[in-house]
């Protein structure tokens, strides 16, 4: 029964202590949802009786059917935006023909969400990556606040589909800025950043809300000019199918579908995060029926398109909410704004929404998101870039689905070329590390090789031809080993690419190799017949095992007379080679030297034990274990990290743009003191 009806979880030891957590924070966080409500109505297009509406019976319908207990429903400043975008180029905003439109979409909205949690379909929301919303929140933000600006002026102007248009359209008409509404407006911002600043829980908006309202009646300022939210009618109004444009509704369910999956993204991100908080397990498809039955039936009730609020939700979890009765709650607190206080708020001036809007979207703003996602992954960052840049060259309903685009595309591409990561033991770890990143170098006769990724159709040849290119560098190749600890998946075309691999590998005298195959990797190579063709015996348990089952069958003469290095231990059973050994601590004879050197900070360790470099934002920290010598000079392992700055490299890699001598894994420092502080100080050049 409660996976129908989830809010019979709530019963289950109930008491009046937390009724009365519940009845606090719901309380707290109706004096935010009333001022919110009736401005965000305002960045939808419509009149602001319409935000409480959509702050009413749909937060109840959200809390008895969804899955999170603290998720606080209602309208949203996106989701209210993306309304206004996807129908103003049907109707002109704020007109009947236009509200009944922001209905049916809510209606739609709802219908699509509702579906999708029904038929278990919530992972079509993932198709919608992250950086896709960061990018288009971040430009949406700064429009809506451009939209807004026209009402703190206290002038008319026709909004445009595109943010310049918008603009021109402010600045042509500058000169008829109303003073008295300015000053308004300007105060009222300046009122709700202060109270906050003084008093963060402080319901600063609904003061300020509170405050011009009586004022506005008092001094009459409508005789200034300053324009009033005016006639709101008292009570809800009675329950009804929303009107339907057979005409536009093929044009509206485009994008219904976006302000579907947007709006859920954004109510389904803060119930993670609040429940990763919590504790508490949320049902991603329960989310879905929640949020659908929330805009379905509040369509009923004439409202808009609604979504959880992250500002809102955040207040009512600190606020000790433990059920979804504080929603409901909320709710009931602006129901009885609507029957009982909607009369008085006639002479609220709109320039105080406006400011109660700028106030709440300025937070969105984050630049330094953008350069987080840029650093972290560079196709996630052009895809968020992206994505706000065309925000403001086209409609942004547009952009966000050029954004999905191009982040799937990018993705495709990643597949499509994803990376061959050539490994080598590390000499100092004896684990199996990526050679390229620390410069070390593998052997010439045994490549190991792992692919960063399944094999299908699309990608098969590329991985391949990767492969075989790394082959082909190596003369005295013998055994190719591929390691496919990251293989998940192959389909058949890969498997045949593999069979056309295997047998042009062969011709050349190369043995194929398999590690860490995965057990269903396994059964598809079995049921295609590859398996056979490749030989059982030729598919190894592990890196290391094949390393000292295949070193049994290769050239030793060359080891012992061509190779250069020794790489393995096994190595040093065919060839007169020394071995690496840790040396004596230096670190004491290190200090004494380079404490000259005035612009390098330098500091050690009790009992020398270890020593600190620092110069130009380079950090550089060495043990006493750190230090290697063949007999003769000594050495550092090319594995150890240097941090430049915050970023952390190996030495190895660090040395191939710092022309390091390096021998076998090892960066080569030097015979005497002055030699090794001159090969370390060259780190820092």
């Amino acid at each position: 029964m409660e996976r129908f009806l989830p809010f019979l979880r709530w019963f289950r030891g109930y008491d009046g202590k937390t009724f009365s957590s519940d009845l606090i924070a719901g309380l707290t966080v109706a004096v935010v949802l009333v001022p919110q409500s009736m401005a965000y109505a305002l960045i939808a297009g419509l009149p602001p009786v319409y935000g409480l509406y959509a702050a009413s019976i749909p937060v109840i319908v959200a809390a008895l059917f969804g899955s999170s207990a603290q998720l606080a429903t209602g309208p949203v400043a996106i989701v209210a935006f993306l309304t206004f975008v996807s129908l103003s180029g049907f109707a002109r905003p704020g007109e009947e023909k236009f509200i009944e439109l922001a209905i049916l979409m809510a209606f739609l909205v709802g219908l699509i969400q509702l579906l999708l949690g029904v038929f278990r379909l919530g992972f079509l929301v993932n198709f919608v990556s992250h950086s896709v919303i960061v990018g288009f929140t971040n430009a949406a933000a700064i429009i809506i606040m451009t939209t807004q600006v026209p009402a703190i002026l206290g002038i008319k102007v026709e909004q445009k589909e595109l943010i310049f248009q918008n603009l021109y359209e402010i600045l042509i008409n500058l000169p008829k800025t109303n003073p008295y509404t300015l000053a308004v407006g300007v105060l009222s911002i300046l009122l709700i950043v202060g109270l906050k600043r003084i008093n963060k829980n402080f319901p600063s908006a609904l003061f300020a809300v509170v405050l011009f309202t009586a004022l506005s009646y008092f001094f009459a300022f409508e005789s200034y000019g300053i324009r009033v939210v005016g006639d709101i009618p008292r009570g809800l109004p009675f329950p009804s199918l929303p009107a339907i444009d057979l005409d536009l509704l093929d044009s509206i369910v485009g994008k219904a579908f976006i302000v579907a999956l947007v709006g859920f993204m954004e109510a389904y991100a803060i119930a993670k995060f609040i429940a990763s908080q919590t504790k508490q397990k949320i049902d991603v498809n329960q989310e879905l029926v929640g949020q659908g039955l929330a805009n379905l039936v509040g369509s009923f009730f004439r409202s808009f398109p609604v979504s959880g609020s992250f500002s809102r939700s955040a207040v009512n979890f600190q606020a000790g909410a433990k059920t979804g009765m504080a929603n409901i709650i909320s709710a009931s607190f602006v129901l009885a704004t609507i029957f009982l206080v909607a009369p008085l708020l006639y002479y609220l001036p709109r320039a105080v929404l406006s400011a109660v809007v700028i106030t709440a979207v300025v937070s969105l703003v984050k630049p330094g998101y953008f350069v987080h996602l840029w650093k972290t992954n560079r196709y996630d960052g052009i895809s968020a870039i992206t994505t706000f840049a065309m925000s403001f060259v086209m409609k942004p309903d547009y952009a966000i689905f050029i954004g999905m685009f191009l982040s799937l595309s990018l993705f495709l591409w990643r597949s499509l070329y994803p990376r061959i990561v050539r490994m080598s033991r590390d000499p100092l770890s004896k684990t199996f590390v990526n050679a390229d990143s620390n410069n070390i170098p593998t052997c010439p006769q045994i490549e190991m090789v792992r692919p960063e990724a399944s094999f299908y159709y699309a990608n098969s040849e590329n991985i391949l031809e990767e492969i075989r290119e790394i082959a082909e560098q190596k003369p005295a190749l013998k055994h190719l080993v591929i390691d496919c600890e990251s293989v998940n998946y192959m389909d058949g075309t890969a498997l045949d690419a593999l069979t056309d691999f295997l047998e042009n590998i062969r011709k050349r005298g190369i043995n194929l190799v398999f590690v860490n195959v995965k057990g269903p990797v396994e059964e598809i190579m079995r049921r295609s017949g590859f398996l056979e063709k490749l030989g059982r015996e030729h598919i190894l348990p592990s890196k290391g095992y094949a390393l000292g089952h295949l070193f049994k069958s290769i050239d030793h003469d060359y080891c012992a007379k061509v190779c250069p290095y020794a790489l393995f231990n096994e190595c040093y059973t065919v060839k007169d080679y020394v071995k690496f050994e840790q040396a004596p601590s230096p670190i004491k004879d290190l200090y004494e030297h380079l404490s000259s050197y005035e612009e390098l900070e330098i500091y050690a360790g009790k009992a020398y034990r270890n020593l600190i470099l620092k110069r130009n934002g380079v950090e550089l920290e060495l043990k006493a274990e750190d230090f290697y010598t063949d007999g003769r000079a000594l050495f550092l392992p090319s594995t150890r990290v240097v941090n430049i700055g915050g970023e952390f490299l190996p030495l190895g890699s660090l040395c191939v743009k710092k022309d390091c001598v390096m021998k076998n894994g090892f960066v080569y420092l030097g015979v005497t003191t002055q030699e090794v502080a001159e090969s370390l100080l060259k780190i820092f050049k």
